[in-house]
């Protein structure tokens, strides 16, 4: 039987599945079979790893490693279709006023672009940091498991799981595009066909493999960004680490992601919401657990 913390969050992701299942019918959207046997084939191979690690080769962490990998598959392919289907909603852009928010922090987000590309070392360095944030999740998750530390690991899915809960619905009432395209910036990477396709209802399939950000308020890379440290601390060399290169991850989202500066704020703001958030779940779903003396005795 699965431990109550897994049951749950496996009963969040059925129910994310079911309202993708639900917006894709309703807006006339299928999956592309290719990405769908990719990311299915991937989800079975960790889930078959896992199985092996439980059933045939007993090794906790390994089947541990594998199961959770499983899991951040289909969370992520579920969230991703979600983002996509909330971008179908039509609420009009939010880029003006996500420059405005800017302009009235003091944030010169054109004179900081500049600043970057004429250092073309530091350019190097921050697109290095902000590429990042999926390797991160790779290597922390797996660093987690192998070294036994499983509440830490489920504090981290937790805390990605409710974090984008939060994002994903923001980024449907203010939808955006992203600052290098609202202020004409040539040869940067500014183009989303699939979020213009979806807005005016031209997208009728969507691969799994190859789902594009659209998400541009709140900021999920600056979410993960304070969330990646916050689950490495008390253990120094990791957590000084993680840091570091999240610090450096930070300084690369307005230029590499082309964020507004909000979008940076709002996505800690996120990050902080989640980790107390996922302290209260934690503590709840602790003290639902059945305490040793009194299984025993039933």
């Amino acid at each position: 039987m699965l431990p109550l913390n897994a049951g749950a969050k496996w009963g969040v992701i059925a129910v994310l599945i079911a309202l993708d299942a639900a917006g894709l019918a309703h807006c006339g959207i299928r999956l592309a079979w290719p990405g769908l046997v990719q990311v299915g084939g991937a989800v079975m191979m960790f889930a078959a790893l896992g199985f092996f690690y439980v059933r045939w080769r007993p090794e906790e962490r390994l089947a541990d490693l594998a199961h959770g990998a499983a899991r951040l598959l289909v969370f992520f392919a579920a969230m991703g279709v979600l983002s996509y289907l909330v971008a179908t909603t039509g609420t009009p852009v939010a880029d003006d006023l996500l420059a405005r928010a800017d302009r009235a922090l003091g944030f010169d987000w054109l004179g900081w672009f500049a600043y970057v590309q004429q250092r073309p070392t530091l350019q190097r360095m921050l697109h290095l940091a902000y590429l990042s944030a999926l390797p991160q999740i790779a290597i922390i998750t797996a660093y987690l498991a192998l070294t036994g530390q499983k509440r830490r690991n489920s504090e981290l899915f937790w805390t990605l799981m409710i974090s984008l809960l939060i994002i994903v619905p923001i980024s449907g009432l203010l939808p955006a595009f992203n600052a290098s395209v609202y202020y004409e910036v040539s040869g940067f990477r500014q183009h989303m066909p699939d979020f213009v396709a979806l807005r005016t209802g031209r997208l009728d399939q969507l691969d799994l493999s190859r789902l594009q950000g659209l998400i541009s308020f709140p900021s999920f890379h600056t979410t993960l960004a304070v969330l990646f440290p916050y689950v490495a601390r008390g253990q120094p060399v990791a957590c000084l680490i993680t840091a570091l290169v999240n610090a450096a991850m930070i300084v690369a989202i307005p230029t590499e992601g082309s964020h507004y500066l909000v979008d940076v704020l709002a996505g800690a703001a996120v990050a902080v919401a989640a980790i107390v958030a996922t302290a209260h779940i934690e503590a709840r779903l602790e003290r639902r657990r059945p305490q040793p003396a009194l299984a025993a005795a039933e």
